[in-house]
């Protein structure tokens, strides 16, 4: 089995650093002690902590961290003080941690399929911002002469209308092909025609048994094509699960990339064509799997 921490130099990922090491233990007991009612006074610290409890497990709230929390809203010492406890956990850096991972290796893989001569088919599932997508495919010499076409599906018309919005304030060549679906996960082979090169799910299986798992990279392993990529995630029990639980209130369904690697072959996927990266906190790990 294929696992390991990506220690990528090219990529500035954020890491353990010595001051971080020092006050974790001391900064996440407090915070795993701390009663669910304190959500309330979380909101009031900073517009950017009050943002992510609104908005947990959606794409808005995943925007927010992206964006480190928004520090210009910060209008007091206290409210600075309290964006850098907040968007300075270790969940908050790993998420940041999964969309460099996740961007490199849908780079990787658009570099793969174009230097075959075809036109890169991009399914990217639950899609949310859509951002690890659409910073892949940006500016990308190897798309250049073929283009791309990418599906975007999401069951939340926000989130397809936010996408559309970071793409219409790009610019993106003619050959580039946007079409954007609004449903569920399981009904998404309706919309595809032919196989895809890259199925990317990320930010989705967090929240689903293992069955359901299965049932999802199924779907996927069938509607690849041969030598096609899947991407996918999920986040793994860490030190914050209590806090990020009771007090934020975004529920998750911890998962070991053991479990994921299992069911991958299950489906089919052969155990050599799968790759299974930590980033580097070790809070999600990142499966890449070849039909």
């Amino acid at each position: 089995m294929n696992i390991k921490i990506d220690d990528d130099p090219n990529i500035n990922y954020e890491k353990v650093t010595f001051w971080g090491f020092i006050l974790r233990y001391p900064i996440v007991f407090i915070l795993n002690n701390l009663p669910a009612k304190t959500r309330n006074l979380i909101k009031k610290s900073h517009v950017s902590a009050k943002k992510v409890i609104e908005t947990a497990t959606t794409h808005e709230a995943i925007e927010v961290l992206y964006k480190f929390g928004e520090p210009q809203k910060s209008r007091n010492l206290l409210q600075k003080i309290f964006h850098r406890i907040w968007f300075s956990t270790y969940n908050s850096k790993a998420v940041r941690n999964r969309l460099r991972m996740v961007t490199r290796e849908l780079r990787n893989s658009i570099k793969e399929h174009s230097l075959r001569g075809k036109k890169v088919k991009i399914l990217s599932i639950a899609s949310g911002s859509a951002r690890a997508v659409l910073d892949a495919v940006f500016d990308n010499e190897h798309l250049k002469e073929n283009g791309v076409e990418i599906n975007f599906l999401d069951k939340n018309p926000k989130a397809n209308e936010y996408s559309k919005g970071l793409v219409s304030i790009r610019s993106f060549p003619s050959s580039y092909k946007f079409n954007w679906i609004t449903d569920t996960v399981s009904n998404f082979p309706k919309y595809i025609k032919n196989p895809v090169n890259i199925i990317e799910v990320v930010g989705l299986l967090d929240y689903f048994d293992n069955d359901a798992v299965k049932k999802i990279m199924k779907l996927a392993y069938e509607n690849l094509e041969k030598d096609g990529i899947f991407i996918t995630s999920n986040i793994v029990d860490n030190l914050e699960c209590k806090f990020v639980t009771n007090v934020v209130g975004w529920c998750m369904l911890y998962k070991r990339p053991e479990e994921f690697f299992e069911i991958a072959t299950e489906v089919g996927f052969m155990p050599e064509n799968i790759k299974i990266l930590y980033e580097p906190l070790k809070i999600h790990f990142v499966m890449i799997a070849k039909k």
